[in-house]
């Protein structure tokens, strides 16, 4: 065949091209078992062609796949969190109706927004203030027991003196027998229980609750627990070593007794 010396083809190569096409068509119509023998091939020889293709639109399909179960996989986790987070939430939030019903206290609850331990008072900084009728020196405890009281009231935020503070004191009863004593703490969440006197029964694992005497703290709020107890021949008190009850680190929400 000749092309045209512009590219084109002759009138030749047309007429040919169209004799193919004519004798294909003529071809494929014929319904014979040769010609069916011969489409079949011409059917597998464009499945190995095309193979490649489809093998392609195979790995972007899984790979489209794979992508939306990866995010549906990733919702599903944080949704996960969520629920675990609500249901650490709910658990608090029943374990503090329980502990309200058995001493049936007004509770504020508020959110800790700032901690203060390496200034000169243990603090933290709460979300509520006089906007909520908070005063000073309301107690103020967590899901565990006695955590401090306020001792500043902004308008929307309050200061909080810490239990742990060295200058914290409250007025306490030990065990079962309700031992009175003043609770001083030490270091960190341990502290010591002055003025328990020698005769007095106490063991490791007594629990030690607000005494009710001070107009600041109600009665029965647990502050902490015996783990160590000390009787020295030349004093008079026994040296009792006690544990908090409160979280101090890590603290989200408290609430503020009114």
């Amino acid at each position: 065949m000749k092309l045209s010396s512009f590219g084109y083809p002759t009138k030749d190569s047309i007429a040919l091209f169209i004799a193919i096409v004519v004798s294909l068509i003529l071809f494929f119509s014929n319904s014979s078992v040769r010609v069916r023998e011969v489409q079949a091939d011409v059917s597998d020889i464009i499945n190995i062609v095309l193979s490649p293709q489809k093998w392609y639109k195979d790995i972007l399909n899984v790979k489209k796949q794979n992508q939306i179960l990866t995010e549906t996989v990733t919702q599903l986790t944080l949704l996960n969190q969520q629920l675990l987070h609500y249901e650490f939430e709910n658990k608090q939030l029943r374990e503090m109706l329980n502990f309200s019903e058995d001493i049936p206290l007004s509770l504020k609850p508020a959110n800790v927004v700032n901690h203060h331990f390496a200034s000169s008072v243990q603090s933290i900084t709460i979300d509520v203030g006089k906007n909520d009728q908070l005063v000073q020196n309301l107690a103020v405890i967590d899901l565990k027991g006695l955590l401090g009281k306020t001792i500043s009231i902004g308008e929307n935020a309050s200061t909080v003196q810490l239990i742990s503070d060295k200058n914290f004191r409250v007025s306490v009863r030990v065990g079962e027998s309700r031992i009175l004593g003043i609770f001083h703490p030490t270091q960190g969440e341990y502290g010591v229980i002055s003025g328990i006197p020698k005769s007095a029964n106490i063991s490791i694992g007594s629990k030690v609750v607000t005494s009710g005497i001070s107009d600041i703290y109600p009665s029965n709020i647990p502050v902490a627990e015996v783990i160590a107890i000390n009787i020295e021949d030349v004093e008079v008190f026994q040296n009792v070593v006690v544990k908090l009850s409160a979280t101090l680190h890590n603290l989200g929400y408290v609430f503020v007794i009114q």
